[in-house]
């Protein structure tokens, strides 16, 4: 079902999940409702209101909790982002600090790297399919490039020695951003709890079933109300527990920006040489 309703225009998502649920609502309280009798019923409502608000409490929390999980991992994948790409430009500055550590390759491999995450990888990532192998690979690769690069510079003084080791630091943090982004984007880390919310919820439009109201009209509103704040609820949850899909995702800027300033500085390099 979730690789479904991804596979959808990131438009009908939300129309998707949020009408499912009305219709769940309604359908679940009517049905209820149908196992007891209308006296029954309003001679039980101070219970059944009870009952009701308990349920209501609990489930809010559980929604809460769920919101709260979800958001943290997209905010680790959108600072992961950040991440990987401005380590992507301080390898570089630290490289370039100094004539004896400067090394023309890693500038390239880093504009390379930047570019194929966002023309090749980044397609892989909001797909959710995994199935471009080879847009991985060549980045992976990249990055392996990358690393031997930096790895191949040697110092020539204290200075540099110190330098070099926080470039060292610099790549490390900037592969473990790398793949806690790759990791992130598999998303589904609510998928042990869409069992206890979809319950929650089936319960809770089945209590609001054995409510008997003057109007038809108030019971109605009621249940609509109810069951449109759940599925607001159900499709943020879905939307932020895939990082890099639909119109909540993570987006490609960080390594936008550093193809743009890796560019500019390889442009003012060559005019220097020209000159």
């Amino acid at each position: 079902m979730r690789a479904f309703i991804l596979s959808l225009p990131a438009w009908i998502q939300p129309v998707i999940i949020i009408a499912g649920t009305i219709v769940l609502a309604y359908s679940v309280a009517i049905i209820f409702s149908l196992f007891f009798d209308v006296r029954q019923l309003e001679s039980s409502t101070d219970l059944i209101s009870s009952v009701y608000q308990v349920l209501g409490t609990i489930y809010a929390i559980l929604l809460t909790f769920s919101l709260w999980g979800v958001w943290q991992n997209f905010t680790e994948a959108g600072n992961s982002v950040q991440n990987e790409a401005y380590g992507l430009l301080d390898l570089v500055h630290m490289t370039e600090s100094s004539a004896h550590l400067k090394n023309a390759n890693v500038r390239q491999t880093a504009l390379d790297y930047a570019k194929c995450v966002v023309n090749e990888e980044w397609r892989t990532l909001q797909s959710r399919t995994h199935a471009s192998l080879f847009a991985h690979e060549k980045s992976r690769s990249l990055s392996l490039q990358l690393v031997k690069e930096v790895q191949n510079i040697i110092p020539s003084d204290q200075r540099e020695m110190a330098i070099f080791g926080q470039t060292i630091k610099t790549l490390n943090d900037w592969l473990d951003s790398r793949r806690t982004r790759i990791l992130k984007a598999e998303g589904n880390s609510a998928k042990s709890l869409w069992p206890l919310l979809t319950t929650g919820a089936v319960l809770l439009f089945g209590f609001h079933g054995l409510f008997v109201a003057k109007s038809m009209g108030i019971w109605v509103a009621l249940l609509f109300g109810l069951s449109l704040t759940i599925g607001l609820a159900f499709y943020l949850i879905f939307s932020l527990d895939c990082p890099f899909a639909g119109t909540l995702s993570v987006d490609a800027e960080p390594f936008e920006m550093a193809i743009v300033i890796l560019s500019v500085q390889k442009s003012n390099e060559t005019s220097g040489r020209l000159l």
